[in-house]
This record gives C-alpha cells, structure tokens and sequence, in this order.
C-alpha cells in the first residue's frame, strides 16, 4: 500500500469522525431545544445530505464532483446572505460539516480536488467570522485571537488540516515526470552550388 493511500483513507477516517462527532454535538443542541419532531426534522435535514453526497461521491465521481461544486456555490451564497439577515438555521458551521464527508469520500480517487475542495468548505465560515468581525462597530467584539476559538474556528481548523492530508496524498500519487531533455536538431544538409 502506498503513502498515498494511507494518507487518502486517514484523512477520509478522520473526517468521518469529525463530522460524526461535530454532528452529533450540534444536533444534541436541537434535542434540547426545540426538541421533539421539530429536532427529528432538523437531524433528518441534516444527516439526510450527509448520507445522500456520500453515497453518490462513492458511486459516481463525475456527476459527485458537479453536485459537490454547486453546492459549495450555493453554500458560498448563503453565507452572503448570513451577513445581512440573521438567520439562524442551519448554521454555516453545520453546512461545512454536511459538506465535508461527502467530498472527503470523493478525495479517495481525486485527493487534489478534494483538498481543493476541503479548503474552500473551510475559507467560507472563516472569511465570515473574519468580515464580521471588521464589520461590526461594537468596541466590545472578540479579539482576533477569539476567532478560532469560536464554533467557526472548531470547523476550519480541522478541515484545513485535512485538506492538507489531501493536498499531500494528490502530490504523492502525481505521476513522476521524466525531465525533458532538449532535442538537438541535426545540422542542416549543406547547400551545393
């Protein structure tokens, strides 16, 4: 088994548990409050996409890839949309989660994709905190030191580290290249007069 395999089903284990983890952590939130049928549709609307991408990044890579890269377009609007009205579900943390297992699922034929991928899912909440920590006029505001460790910053920093698992795996399978060598050209025939 090559490194690069190694790293791939790392990074997509350690993905799995994060986003299982992280999961359950915020849904334990909705069974407290609101609770009852109304937590069950948000675990449903949740756990529904996460097992959806999944299966169809593991079935049929091209049309994965498509669906994925839309979804983070759509997501990437609504984190626009965040900035001017609040809204509180589902959480742009949530929404990176949702989308981080089914693309890690998709790195372990296309690592570099998914490593693109992974970075964007996890520059979209964090350029939110960042804008909105420049945007809001309060004196009071976080530090910029507070900005990770918000449930933004739990989010970003492990997807970025295991998009670099990625990045590393994409380069490790790069084919080697063989240098290229100049061609000399043979001397032209001499004219004869």
């Amino acid at each position: 088994m090559s490194l690069a395999t190694i790293l791939r089903r790392t990074a997509v284990a350690l993905t799995s548990l994060f986003v299982l983890g992280g999961v359950l952590f915020a849904l334990g939130y909705a069974f407290e409050d609101p609770g009852g049928w109304t937590a069950v549709l948000i675990a449903a609307a949740v756990l529904g996409p996460i097992v959806g991408l999944s299966l169809l990044a593991a079935r049929s890579e091209p049309v994965a890839l498509m669906v994925l890269v839309a979804a983070l377009v759509v997501f990437t609007a609504w984190a626009a949309i965040t900035l001017f009205v609040d809204i509180e579900l589902p959480s742009v943390p949530i929404i990176a989660l949702v989308l981080a297992l089914p693309i890690a699922v998709l790195g372990l034929r296309r690592p570099m994709r998914a490593a693109e991928l992974l970075l964007a899912d996890a520059a979209l909440p964090f350029t939110l905190v960042v804008i909105r920590f420049f945007t809001e006029s309060s004196v009071e505001g976080p530090a910029m030191r507070d900005l990770l460790g918000t449930s933004t910053g739990a989010v970003v920093v492990p997807l970025t580290v295991l998009a670099l698992l990625f990045l590393a795996a994409g380069f490790l399978d790069r084919p080697a290249t063989a240098p290229r060598v100049p061609r000399v050209q043979p001397p032209a025939p001499a004219a004869h007069s």
